[in-house]
């Protein structure tokens, strides 16, 4: 999320300019409308289809406003934010609303999906590494150490009668692989609910389709920097959600060699092997996390995990190779010419 912050700044400062900005365009003979508007670091886009366009505007403007309050619960730059409360305070026992509740439980269940390759208490190796300040060298074997006795979402304790957490001395938590496909999954239920029914909902190129119809869905190009140079199409029946996670926008280079900024948490290094991984799920949030999870596996594990979960997945290694999951739709995915 940090990096994209960075590679973003002009588009989100244009995108503040117009706050909501709306397009009308015919796709083969099918108005719809785009609405634009910054959130959680990146840049959300919500697609109408077969809609009248007042309806669609407000509905719209319903979500982004859902949108923000999301974010506000789940970020934890945001100062006096719930999570921030945590993290300042992890051994008192914090009330929370009800999206942090709700995204911490699934953050928990997509890291026992995972066996733990998941983990949002991962944030004390990640300010280990210390990505956003061009390190010079590896943290120490020793600090790696002292930072891994701090990492385990099993510490993290729910009182789900009281609705509130609680964690240990020195832990921290971040939302940043889970909380963006929550909030795009949110958004899709409530555009639903207000008579949108063919809508796509994209944060950061992570889609929510929600029709029941094909699209055509392009998977970014992990070994280029020039935006919107595809890899591959996938073709996907919607309702779904595609999520894709990648190293090769956020890392740093130490002594000539590259680390990505996704951590596995079971070692407290960075992860390597997988280059991409796209997921196609019925559920946003859980897509965005076991993307994350699978990075943090690597090529073997991550493999392995998708066949035995019975996962949707296109996997790409660091040699870009493609492997295609089994339980992916037959001839779904189409290298880019």
């Amino acid at each position: 999320m940090d990096g994209k912050r960075k590679a973003l700044t002009f588009v989100i400062l244009l995108a503040v300019i117009f706050f909501l900005a709306a397009s009308a365009r015919h796709n083969s003979g099918r108005v719809h409308y785009i609405f634009t508007q910054p959130a959680m670091g990146t840049i959300f886009n919500v697609t109408c289809y077969d809609a009248d366009e007042n309806i669609a505007r407000e509905a719209v403007k319903k979500a982004f406003a859902l949108l923000h309050v999301i974010e506000s619960e789940l970020s934890r730059f945001r100062e006096g934010s719930e999570i921030d409360t945590l993290n300042k305070n992890p051994q008192n026992s914090i009330k929370i609303s009800g999206h942090l509740f709700d995204c911490l439980k699934e953050s928990i269940l997509v890291g026992e999906i995972t066996g733990g390759y998941f983990d949002i208490t991962f944030l004390p190796l990640y300010k280990m590494w210390d990505w956003r300040n061009n390190p010079q060298s590896e943290p120490s074997c020793d600090s790696i150490e002292t930072a891994l006795a701090l990492v385990g979402y099993k510490k993290i304790k729910i009182d789900d009668s009281e609705r509130s957490v609680r964690l240990e001395k020195n832990m921290m938590i971040d939302l940043g692989g889970l909380a963006k496909g929550y909030a795009v999954g949110k958004m899709a239920e409530l555009l639903n609910e207000l008579g949108i029914k063919d809508a796509i909902v994209e944060g950061g190129g992570d889609i929510m389709l929600t029709a029941k119809r094909p699209y055509m869905i392009g998977i970014q190009h992990p070994f280029t920097k020039k935006q919107g140079e595809l890899f591959g199409r996938l073709s996907v029946n919607g309702p779904a959600a595609v999520f894709t996670s990648g190293d090769y926008e956020q890392y740093c280079v130490i002594n000539g060699k590259k680390y990505g900024h996704i951590i596995d948490p079971i070692t407290g290094y960075p992860s390597s092997g997988l280059k991409s991984v796209t997921i196609l799920e019925s559920g946003a949030a859980r897509a965005d996390g076991l993307a994350t999870g699978i990075i943090a596996m690597g090529e073997k594990a991550g493999r392995e995990f998708v066949e035995l979960k019975g996962i949707a997945a296109v996997l790409i290694n660091d040699s870009g190779e493609v492997y295609i999951s089994k339980n992916m739709p037959p001839d779904s995915f189409k290298k880019a010419e």
